[in-house]
């Protein structure tokens, strides 16, 4: 491990991997429990019109964060205004919330 002396910057290993020109976008998805036929239901609560239901959360999860994706790039690349919610919605009882740093 080497040793940093005061004054000095930090070395990131990471920053060479980095790149300034990757835009990154915070997706928030909510989360409904299991419905009746077992499929868990999430949605974009901050783009308008996101939503997805899987077998597993993980599968809602990578549907709404595709389209999410897919949205932001569209309007980007359009130059259009992305459809953000303000404020983002929030979870209902019994929904939970996830954060998920999306890369275009």
């Amino acid at each position: 491990m080497s040793q940093q002396r005061s004054g000095e910057p930090v070395s990131d290993p990471l920053s060479k991997m980095k790149s300034p020109d990757v835009p990154v976008y915070n997706c928030v998805v909510i989360v409904s429990p299991r419905d009746e036929q077992g499929l868990v239901r999430a949605r974009c609560a901050t783009v308008a019109g996101l939503e997805a239901a899987g077998h597993s959360e993980r599968e809602a999860l990578s549907q709404v964060v595709s389209a999410f994706k897919a949205t932001i790039a569209r309007h980007l690349a359009a130059g259009l205004p992305i459809p953000w919610v303000e404020p983002p919605e929030q979870p209902a009882a019994g929904e939970q919330q996830r954060f998920i740093a999306v890369h275009l």
